[in-house]
């Protein structure tokens, strides 16, 4: 459950300076759609394999619009997050020309930054997502910013794996060209997850952040994690996934995680905790996307069952709405199970929930009532 832009991004107070904004807002996309072309056609492809041109630089055009939102911090992320959301409603009708143009956009934007976190999370989008031409569209972020995959970070590692698993044929050997996969080869996806989960478990530099809309969230460091195990994971089906991770790694780490008190200093962090629910809740989505609700359903009973056991020994606040969310996530498999778990939690609280609670209760309710419609129906 996303957070609606007021909640999420600072406000445009003044109507004179929100009108602004948004003129620039269109003019900047009518610019972009105006100029776009593919710029990674065959016979482009074909010179760069034959080492005949350089990579496509960003456009004129490009380069004006990101120069134009790169003024602040403020205009740079209502931009940003204009463009997430128009690749994410438009996926299936938007033109490939235009798409590139974006991602070239947004990605050009981050480098500005030097935010390779955001970058890497538009790719994991991408891969996850199955984006038409997905290994495609990795390598014109990398027209935007040849250096945007040179990262040691869990997720980067992740987006070099599955993009060398989905390419295929010219764009593949483009990739091994400039990635350097010939070089520094992306590794072996099943040690890799398993090398990542231990290294989520382990980091000590891992936090929880301020939001004023989830309460207390991971940072962005826990969330790469999080994504890089999920983008590894989809690519190896459900059923391989909740046996080799779930049931063999996560379940017992939270069972030992169960049995320490807050005291003891050999204690998994309770920020790796949460990385770990919240991990759950991503993974569980492909089970519902494999028509496998059922064992997806005993997920969210497990972790009522963590919640419950737990809360006894003073359950952290950061924790708990880490379960609410991963019971949130995997909702659909039984909506009437979930709605009853985090309603009887909520009645027994003391504190305030955040916005992103209520909104993950008032989902959960439609999500029921419509249940209940289809089985009276039926």
């Amino acid at each position: 459950m996303p957070p609606p832009s007021a909640a999420k991004k600072p406000r445009l107070d003044a109507a004179p300076h929100k009108h602004t904004t948004q003129s620039l807002i269109t003019s900047a996309l009518e610019t972009l759609q105006d100029s776009c072309y593919d710029v990674l056609s065959q016979i482009s492809i074909d010179a760069l394999l034959e080492g005949n041109c350089e990579l496509p630089s960003l456009t004129d055009e490009e380069k004006s619009v990101i120069s134009k939102f790169c003024v602040n911090e403020l205009l740079t992320e209502t931009f940003l997050k204009v463009v997430l959301d128009k690749i994410t409603v438009e996926k299936e009708s938007m033109g490939h020309e235009i798409l590139q143009s974006l991602c070239r956009v947004y990605v050009g934007l981050c480098e500005k930054r030097g935010d390779f976190h955001k970058a890497h999370a538009l790719a994991y989008r991408f891969l996850k997502e199955d984006f038409t031409e997905a290994p495609k569209l990795i390598m014109v972020m990398v027209t935007a910013w040849p250096s945007v995959f040179f990262n040691n970070s869990p997720l980067c590692r992740a987006v070099h794996i599955v993009s060398k698993l989905k390419a295929y044929k010219k764009v593949y050997h483009l990739l091994s060209k400039y990635l350097h996969w010939d070089t520094e080869p992306p590794g072996n996806i099943y040690r890799t997850i398993n090398r990542t989960l231990k290294a989520l478990l382990e980091d000590t530099s891992l936090t929880f952040q301020k939001s004023s809309w989830y309460g207390d969230d991971l940072c962005p460091a826990a969330w790469d994690y999080v994504f890089s195990l999920d983008l590894l994971c989809a690519q190896l089906g459900w059923v391989w996934t909740i046996t080799h991770v779930i049931r063999k790694g996560v379940w017992l780490n939270l069972k030992t995680w169960l049995l320490q008190t807050q005291t003891e200093e050999t204690q998994l962090k309770n920020v790796a905790v949460a990385a770990i629910f919240r991990l759950i809740g991503q993974l569980g989505q492909k089970g519902l996307k494999e028509n496998l609700a059922a064992s997806v359903e005993n997920l969210a009973k497990r972790i009522t069952k963590f919640r419950k056991q737990r809360l006894s020994k003073d359950l952290p606040w950061e924790v708990q709405l880490a379960m609410v969310y991963a019971t949130h996530d995997l909702a659909p498999s039984n909506p009437k199970v979930a709605l009853k778990a985090l309603e009887s939690w909520k009645q027994n609280l003391t504190k305030p929930v955040p916005p992103a609670v209520t909104k993950c209760l008032e989902q959960i309710s439609q999500l029921y009532s419509q249940t209940k419609y289809k089985i009276k129906l039926n």
